[in-house]
């Protein structure tokens, strides 16, 4: 049974100039759900906003997601220097329903506990890419992509904060969600490579871009559950994609993957992470896009996939 989910993204953007910046529209992406500029969920090589070489740019988004058993809150801000380095800072906040709570107890105790409230966990995300090397639109080589490094620091804010159940007692101290479901760290360090393309006229006068990264992670799912676990405590490659086309120089149409490394099994089986949209640009000032999103199992929630609406200001 299909579970829909709406996720409204709105992102203020200010920079240096008086104007939003110099590079092509379109160019500088979406703020993905974890701070870094590319796709929704998936960084690219570009860096975030219009800057270009001579300029500064900074944004700011605030992204909102409910699935019914979940919903997500996002609240963070990047800067883009010269179109080299992108530094971004995000605080997610995943708010569990009660009954998925009480039905993880209840699992757990066989039944002796079969009441218990919602809870949040809460993650800190501190990003920092650099573009290495290429130019994804105006290179030398019409196949050499643009490629860019970059690292994730996450802690997750209620790995073991005490649950408190209905009768206020606790029957499980210092363990949140992420630990009573096997993970073994409260925070880990993503490494990713990035590599993108953007070919203007390449598909009968449509641009297209393609982005592949391959990321090096130790986290269970995207790090809200935690890090590790006590089978698996290694670093694990993981990789994600997107192929956009633009029919116009303001629409975008695009698919995104990212596979996921199943570390805690059980409640907590991983999938992979796909989504389908389509993006608007009338002008450098705003766009907006929609898309349909999978996001694989969830515990309690093995079918969570859904529609999500993402709005973008640049100041």
């Amino acid at each position: 049974m299909y579970k829909w989910c709406f996720i409204i993204l709105f992102s203020i953007s200010f920079t240096t100039v008086a104007e939003t910046g110099n590079k092509l529209l379109t160019s500088g992406g979406i703020t993905s759900f974890e701070g870094s500029a590319g796709g929704g969920i998936t960084p690219w090589a570009l860096i975030g906003g219009y800057g270009s070489r001579e300029e500064i740019q900074g944004t700011a988004a605030l992204q909102l997601l409910d699935t019914g058993e979940y919903q997500l809150k996002t609240i963070g801000a990047a800067i883009g220097i010269y179109d080299r380095v992108e530094l971004s800072v995000q605080r997610q906040t995943l708010s569990v329903s009660s009954g998925v709570v009480s039905n993880v107890f209840n699992l757990l105790t066989q039944g002796q506990i079969v009441t218990a409230p919602s809870t949040d966990i809460n993650q800190d995300i501190f990003g920092i890419k650099t573009k290495l090397w290429g130019d994804a639109i105006f290179s030398t080589s019409s196949w050499q992509p643009q490629v860019a490094f970059g690292l994730q620091y996450k802690k997750n804010r209620d790995f073991d904060n005490s649950l408190v159940i209905s009768d206020n007692s606790v029957p499980l101290p210092k363990q949140g969600v992420p630990k009573i479901l096997g993970a073994k760290k409260d925070s880990g360090t993503d490494i990713y490579l990035s590599a993108t393309k953007y070919w203007l006229g390449a598909a009968s006068g449509n641009n297209i871009l393609l982005n592949v990264t391959a990321r090096w992670t130790k986290a269970n799912t995207f790090g809200l559950l935690g890090f590790s676990s006590e089978q698996e405590q290694n670093y694990q490659l993981e990789w994600e994609g997107s192929l956009v086309l633009a029919p116009s120089h303001s629409v975008a149409l695009g698919y995104e993957w990212r596979t996921q490394s199943d570390r805690l099994g059980g409640l907590a089986k991983e999938k992979t992470v796909t989504d389908i949209f389509i993006a608007y640009f009338p002008n450098k000032a705003w766009s907006i896009t929609a898309a349909y999103v999978d996001l694989g199992n969830l515990p309690f929630d093995d079918d969570a996939q859904g529609f999500y609406l993402t709005v973008t200001a640049n100041l």
